[in-house]
C-alpha cells in the first residue's frame, strides 16, 4: 500500500518549505553585502528584491500551519525533494535579472546545477559577471555541496524532525550520535577546509601577481567549488586561466578531501587513523583513482594530443582526479576534450564520473561505497560456485566499523547502482534523439546524473529547451539518489489516483 498524501499533509510540507525559504533568504545576503562592498549598486538592488521576494513567500507558506506535530516519513522524504527545486527557483531571481543568461530558464538551470553541486554552467559571459553574482554561484554551491537540510538541522531547525530529514537527503551514516552534532561537524569539518585552502590559495595568487582583493575572492571561490565537488568557475577558461602548477595540486587535495565520507573524517579527527587505511570505500576509491589514470595514459599516448610528461602526468592526472570525485574543474577546454581525445580517454573520463566518490560525502555518481560492495559480492558469488553446497560463506567489510555483507546490504548497492545506469543510459538516448553523438552525449548524461559537471559542449545555453529539463531532471535526481524522488512521485500518484481517494475516503469515514 503506497502512503498518501492529505491537506494536512500539505500544510505540513508548506511551512517546513517556508522555514527553507526563510532561511535561503537569509543566505542570500552574502552576495548582497559583496555588491555593497564592491559599489555594485544595481546589483544591490537585485538582491533587495531577491531577499524580500523569497523572505515574503517563505514566510507566507510558514502559515500554513503554525505549529506543525512531528513530521512525518512521507513528509519528510517530500520537503527534501521540493527544497531543492524551490529554493534553486528563488535563487535564480536576481541572476536572472543580471543580463547574463539568454533566458530566465537559464538562470534556474544554473541555480539547480550550483544546489545539487553539479557545476555546469548557462553563462555565456563570466568573465564580466558581478562579483556580487559569482559570490552567489558559489554560496549556492557550498550549501549545496552540505545540502540544504544539513545546513538547516545545523542551525538547530528542524531539531524533532531531524533524522526523518537527514536520511532522505542520501546520508545514510551519522557521524556522531545525535543528527544535530552530526551537521554541525559537518559544517565545522567544511568551513575550516574552506578557510584553509583560500588562505593557501590566497597566497599562490599573490605571489603569481595578482591583487590581494581579487586574490581573496578567486581563492574563496576555487575553494568551495574543489572541495564541494562543485567545479563552477570564475573565468571562462575554468583553471586554464591561472596557468599555475601549485594551484592544481592544491585543488586535488582538495576535491579528494570533498570526496571522502564524513563520517570517515569523524573517525579520523577522533584519531583513528588506521581505520581510513582498511575502509572499503576508500581502498576502492584509491585503486579506482589509480586503474583510471594508467588506462587514461595509455589511452593518451595511442593518440597525437597531451602525449608528453607533462600532458600525460599534468593533465590526465587532474582530469582524472576531477571526474572520479565529480567536481568538474577542467584544464581542457570542451573542444579539446571533444575533439582532439582518443574516443578512449573521452569514454574513461565518462566512466570515472559514473562511479564517484565516497558515500556521505559532497560527490555524487554510484558511490566507491557501493561498487567495493558488489565486487565483494561477485567475489564471494564465485566461491559459493567453487565451494559444496553445504558450505557456509561469511562476507565481511570495513567500513565505520566491521560489517558483514547481507543479502539486503548487496541488493541496496545493486539497486542504486542499476538506478544510475539506467538513468545514464536513458539521458544518453534522449541525447542522441536530439541529434547529438552517441559518445557525446553518454558523457554529458553521466556528468549531469553524477553532478559532475565535465561537459562535451551539449548543455550550453543554446540546447533545446526539453534537453535543459531533462538534464535538470536527471542532476536532482542524481544528487538525491532516485529512491526519495521515486517515492514521492508514487505518493503523488497514489493521491490523485481516483480509486485511490475514494477508497481512503471510504475508510475515513469507517474509522
Amino acid at each position: 500500500m503506497w502512503a498518501r498524501f492529505y491537506k494536512q499533509d500539505l500544510r505540513v510540507i508548506a511551512h517546513y518549505l517556508g522555514s527553507l525559504l526563510v532561511l535561503f533568504s537569509v543566505a542570500m545576503l552574502v552576495p548582497l553585502l559583496v555588491s555593497l562592498l564592491f559599489g555594485e549598486w544595481a546589483v544591490s538592488v537585485r538582491y533587495v528584491f531577491g531577499v524580500g521576494m523569497t523572505l515574503t513567500a517563505g514566510s507566507a507558506l510558514r502559515l500554513a500551519k503554525i505549529s506543525p506535530a512531528q513530521m512525518e516519513r512521507k513528509q519528510a522524504i517530500a520537503i527534501t525533494a521540493l527544497a531543492w527545486m524551490v529554493c534553486a527557483f528563488f535563487a535564480a531571481v536576481p541572476l536572472s535579472l543580471s543580463g547574463h543568461f539568454q533566458s530566465p530558464f537559464d538562470a534556474y538551470f544554473e541555480s539547480v546545477s550550483a544546489l545539487t553541486a553539479t557545476g555546469i554552467s548557462m553563462l555565456g559571459d563570466i568573465d564580466h559577471l558581478s562579483v556580487a553574482d559569482n559570490m552567489w554561484r558559489f554560496t549556492m554551491q557550498f550549501l549545496g555541496g552540505q545540502g540544504v537540510v544539513v545546513v538547516a538541522l545545523s542551525l538547530g531547525i528542524f531539531t524533532r524532525t531531524g533524522n526523518s530529514l537527514y536520511n532522505t537527503e542520501g546520508r545514510e551514516e551519522s557521524v556522531l550520535p545525535s543528527i544535530k552534532k552530526t551537521t554541525q561537524f559537518i559544517w565545522r569539518v567544511s568551513s575550516g577546509v574552506v578557510i584553509i585552502g583560500t588562505i593557501v590559495l590566497f597566497i599562490i595568487f599573490m605571489f603569481s601577481g595578482i591583487e590581494p582583493l581579487r586574490s581573496f575572492f578567486h581563492g574563496l571561490w576555487i575553494t568551495i567549488g574543489a572541495y564541494n565537488t562543485g567545479g563552477f568557475a570564475s573565468q571562462s577558461l575554468s583553471l586554464i586561466y591561472y596557468h599555475s602548477w601549485p594551484l592544481e595540486v592544491i585543488v586535488m587535495v582538495l576535491m579528494c578531501l570533498g570526496a571522502i565520507n564524513f563520517a570517515l573524517m569523524a573517525r579520523i579527527h577522533h584519531g583513528n587513523w588506521r581505520e581510513m587505511l582498511s575502509d572499503i570505500e576508500i581502498r576502492t576509491l584509491a585503486t579506482w583513482i589509480t586503474v583510471m589514470v594508467l588506462l587514461l595514459v595509455a589511452a593518451l599516448m595511442a593518440g597525437d594530443f597531451l602525449t608528453d610528461f607533462s600532458g600525460l602526468m599534468r593533465r590526465g592526472i587532474f582530469t582524472i582526479v576531477s571526474a572520479s570525485t565529480n567536481t568538474g574543474y577542467d584544464l581542457l577546454s570542451p573542444n579539446q576534450t571533444t575533439s582532439m581525445l582518443t574516443s578512449g580517454a573521452f569514454f574513461l573520463i565518462a566512466i570515472s564520473m559514473a562511479v564517484g566518490g565516497s558515500a556521505g560525502s559532497t560527490a555524487g555518481g554510484i558511490k566507491a561505497l557501493r561498487v567495493g560492495i558488489i565486487f565483494k559480492g561477485i567475489v564471494a558469488r564465485v566461491k559459493s560456485v567453487l565451494l559444496p553446497p553445504s558450505a557456509q560463506i561469511t562476507t565481511t567489510y570495513n567500513h565505520i566499523g566491521k560489517h558483514t555483507l547481507t543479502g539486503d546490504i548487496l541488493s541496496s548497492a545493486l539497486i542504486i547502482a542499476a538506478l544510475y545506469v539506467t538513468t545514464y543510459l536513458l539521458g544518453s538516448l534522449v541525447g542522441i534523439a536530439f541529434g547529438y553523438g552517441a559518445l557525446p552525449a553518454t558523457f554529458e548524461s553521466i556528468s549531469v546524473t553524477s553532478n559532475a559537471g565535465l561537459s562535451s559542449g551539449i548543455a550550453v545555453p543554446g540546447a533545446p529547451l526539453l534537453l535543459k529539463i531533462i538534464y535538470i531532471l536527471q542532476m536532482w535526481m542524481g544528487r538525491l539518489e532516485f529512491l526519495t524522488l521515486l517515492a514521492l512521485f508514487a505518493s503523488l500518484i497514489a493521491s490523485i489516483t481516483p480509486r485511490a481517494r475514494v477508497k481512503a475516503f471510504v475508510r475515513r469515514r469507517r474509522g
